[in-house]
């Protein structure tokens, strides 16, 4: 006979607990590190406490003090070993890989000479947003999660875990909870919302920018007068304080350029 499914509360309530012993691990770890690797204790923490029980067919101490098991997506059996191991890279590392893969994307777009500059610009912008709404992404699971059940983390999602329940639990109303989840949810997608429309505004505001240097004294990148011109190995011309600044790419053609191979404009005046 199947075990019952875990109740969210318990689910949320060993969550709670494992993220407070990892967190001490963390502690703990960063006195043993020198500063500049401290950052670093956090998801090792979780990489050992998830490797230690996890990993080792154990309950973790939050899942013992719930009473719940993970399961396969049949709940009769435990979950195999790569669905254990590719659960704790998910959920220890799955975002910083995301934004790495999306970092990659964007240097590959910014680099591809097919690609117009109206192109360039919807692409770049779309994966700039992608990259801001990923914690409200967790936020939307995790909502969903008080409201229907499952694991709060997506790494257990995406790769089939759950949890069962091994004693039986208290008979309770979690209403609460529900309500948590749809304040959780609702927050998650305002923020989305608000992403995306920003995203939409810059979109607006690139297409009021010319594709070429006309042959007025403003410069693309600012918008301002040109002050101390200087051409870039494009041949696009910037003001200094643009291309000496922050602009790592020309904003016309999407070349990259290199400090050092901006060239000064003595004694020029756009006209």
């Amino acid at each position: 006979m199947a075990l019952p499914t875990a109740q969210p509360a318990e689910v949320l309530r060993a969550w709670q607990k494992d993220d407070l012993y990892e967190k001490q691990l963390a502690e703990s770890l960063s006195k043993l590190m020198s500063a500049r690797y401290a950052s670093k204790a956090i998801p090792l923490s979780s990489v050992i406490y998830r490797s230690l029980t996890t990993l080792k067919d154990l309950q973790t101490l939050g899942e013992e003090y719930s009473g719940i098991v993970q399961v396969d997506e049949c709940y009769n059996k435990l979950p195999s070993y790569y669905s254990r191991l590719f659960s704790i890279i998910l959920s220890t590392f799955g975002e910083n890989i995301t934004r790495r893969l999306i970092h990659s994307i964007e240097k590959r777009v910014e680099q591809n000479p097919s690609l117009t500059v109206e192109a360039q610009n919807v692409l770049l912008v779309s994966l700039k947003t992608l990259s801001s709404i990923l914690p409200q992404i967790q936020n939307i699971h995790r909502g969903l999660a008080y409201m229907g059940g499952g694991p709060l983390q997506i790494g257990k999602t995406l790769t089939g875990i759950d949890y069962v329940h091994v004693r039986p639990a208290a008979a309770a109303y979690y209403a609460h909870l529900r309500l948590l989840g749809i304040v959780t949810l609702l927050h998650a997608i305002v923020s989305c919302g608000q992403s995306l429309y920003r995203a939409k505004t810059h979109m607006d505001q690139m297409k009021e920018v010319p594709n070429e240097v006309d042959s007025n004294k403003s410069c693309v990148a600012c918008l301002e007068e040109i002050v101390q011109p200087c051409v870039l190995p494009c041949g696009h011309i910037f003001c200094m304080q643009c291309s000496y600044g922050a602009l790592e790419n020309c904003a016309l053609c999407r070349s990259p350029f290199t400090k050092n191979s901006v060239v000064p404009l003595m004694n020029y005046f756009p006209e």
